[in-house]
């Protein structure tokens, strides 16, 4: 390894030659800008201004293509192709435009000036169209957006058979094209073919994937003149496409010298677009005033009315600077007024509605040449021409602080969720241990007396002789006339006999010998009840004394119901 001294200088590997080193360098370079074009295939670059350029507006982006790069004699035009974002703020002086370069010198002759664009059903194509060679082929060109790819759509009906002398006729420019959204037809209407202005209609089915996307139709529209440059707009309340404008002559400079009233339009229906038997309707506006002849305006549509900016004046091609309103429902045109508009009128420029109110128009030219903005913004709201396009709240800043506040309330609502649904089960179970608690306790008691019952009961009749003292049989005599208990209803207190009685509950407090039973005195009208006591006789002849005592708990409930029935059950205890 030949190292070299200075700190910055590349290290050159052994055997390699510094020229070597360089053409592999240069070339690792030039492979990495390519992988990366693949990829992205947007690149820096500088708008070239324009005029007629294809353009068409997918997903709230602009898509511009070709277009007019000289005025004067001889012409020039361009392969240019840019995108831009209508999602973000811009100004005209600062346009984020996006380069594109991927294909665009194999279609240079479909991206010239006098072309059209479109988007296909799914506005996922670019479709240019419009400007035809000599020879029909390559009628459209379509840009795929997924894939960053141009294709061709297929020729025209019966190109391929037909001789070359009459190639000529489908040549075209300056057609007018619009989209039927409702099927998904491309329509192609007039233009300029190598002799004359044509009617010729073509119908492209959009549906279809790029490379395989059909003409249904291709024929004349007998129902409407010939015009060249003619605005074609469709009406989704009407399910139709409006034909309107253009011009039926031209002079020998190839200059427009008369155009069409706009006193009269024409429809063509859906359905007979999409069954390829294209009929139009003719209608006569109402009014009496109505916009002058013009050609190379632009038009957009919003709500139920048509806008047209600008144009050029036929044979003089003075630039215009009016704005006039077609009403579609009651068909009458109204004059409007835009203020900061450009003085010297345009032509030669495309509009498109775009976010929030406001139209992009894009290229176009005044008696001086070229705008100096190479971009317009119109505010509808107000009717301004603008030189700043406003996407409130949609900034790249915005987007990103949307997305971490979206990111921290999704994961706080998650975490209240979790939260609670931990709280609801820790509910849950402490609510199940009360009852649980609930069951046990009475379960306990009596359980517990129920075992001592049966395990006396198991027991012969002579293990356990009663044998009660005098007070006790006083004690008994006393109550035996009380009914049942209200404790065990039904059962006689007095049933016993011969089996001792088990123990109360340990809660139940229990006097000795001598004490007073706590206000006996108000419920039966005895002054002093006394404990009593019984002795009982194993079978091996021992004696033990049991203390028998009331337990108050059970007489002090008794206090208010005076008369009821009384538990005449004595705890025992041993001696």
């Amino acid at each position: 390894m030949v190292r070299s001294t200075h700190p910055f200088s590349q290290q050159v590997p052994a055997g390699t030659t510094p020229a070597a080193h360089q053409g592999l360098v240069s070339r690792t370079i030039a492979l990495t800008i390519a992988l990366v074009a693949l990829v992205n295939p947007t690149s820096a670059g500088t708008y070239q201004p324009v005029s007629y350029p294809a353009t068409a507006v997918l997903e709230n982006r602009l898509f511009i293509y070709g277009g007019l790069t000289n005025l004067s004699s001889p012409t020039s035009y361009t392969s240019q192709f840019l995108t831009l974002q209508l999602d973000d703020d811009f100004d005209n002086d600062k346009i984020p435009w996006e380069f594109h370069t991927e294909g665009s010198s194999s279609y240079s002759s479909m991206a010239t000036a006098m072309a059209s664009g479109s988007p296909s059903k799914d506005y996922n194509r670019f479709i240019v169209t419009g400007n035809r060679n000599n020879i029909g082929r390559s009628p459209a060109t379509v840009y795929d957006t997924d894939s960053h790819t141009w294709s061709s759509a297929a020729d025209l009906p019966e190109v391929a058979g037909n001789a070359t002398t009459r190639m000529q006729d489908y040549r075209s420019d300056s057609p007018g094209v619009a989209l039927d959204s409702k099927n998904g037809m491309l329509i192609e209407f007039g233009g300029r073919n190598a002799t004359a202005i044509t009617n010729e209609i073509s119908i492209l089915n959009t549906t279809k994937p790029s490379d395989q996307m059909t003409w249904s139709y291709s024929g004349y529209l007998n129902a409407v003149p010939a015009l060249y440059a003619p605005i074609l707009t469709y009406l989704p309340w009407q399910n139709a496409t409006l034909i309107m404008g253009g011009c039926n002559h031209m002079g020998a400079d190839e200059i427009p010298t008369q155009c069409a009233s706009f006193d009269t339009v024409y429809t063509l229906s859906s359905d007979s677009v999409l069954s390829a038997t294209p009929q139009a309707t003719q209608i006569s506006l109402r009014g009496t005033v109505f916009p002058p002849p013009r050609v190379f305006t632009c038009t957009f549509l919003r709500n139920n009315n048509i806008y047209m900016v600008g144009g050029g004046e036929p044979l003089t091609m003075k630039p215009l600077a009016d704005v006039w309103i077609l009403n579609t429902k009651n068909w009458t045109w109204t004059q409007t007024t835009m203020s900061n508009s450009p003085s010297k009128g345009i032509m030669g420029h495309n509009c498109h509605i775009a976010n929030y109110d406001q139209v992009v128009v894009v290229g176009g030219h005044d008696t001086d040449g070229f705008l100096q903005r190479p971009l317009s913004v119109i505010k509808l709201h107000n009717m301004t021409w603008s030189g700043n396009y406003y996407a409130p709240g949609v900034s790249i800043g915005a987007k990103v602080g949307l997305g971490v506040s979206f990111v921290v309330v999704l994961g706080a609502i998650v975490a209240g969720l979790l939260l609670r649904r931990r709280r609801a089960r820790a509910a849950a179970a402490a609510n199940a241990l009360k009852r649980q608690a609930s069951v046990d306790r009475p379960e306990n008691n009596t359980g517990r007396r129920r075992r001592v019952k049966r395990s006396q009961s198991s027991r012969s009749g002579d293990d356990v002789l009663p044998q009660h003292n005098d007070h006790h049989r006083q004690h008994h005599q006393h109550y035996s006339s009380e009914p049942s208990s209200p404790i065990f209803p039904h059962q006689s207190h007095n049933s016993n006999d011969g089996i001792p009685l088990e123990p109360l509950a340990d809660h139940e407090r229990t006097l000795r010998s001598g004490t007073e039973w706590p206000h006996a005195s108000h419920s039966f009208g005895v002054d002093k009840i006394t404990s009593h006591s019984h002795s009982t006789r194993s079978m091996n002849g021992s004696t033990s004394s049991t203390v028998v005592e009331p337990t108050s708990p059970r007489f002090e409930g008794r206090q208010q119901q005076p008369g009821a029935a009384v538990d005449t059950v004595p705890p025992t205890r041993s001696s």
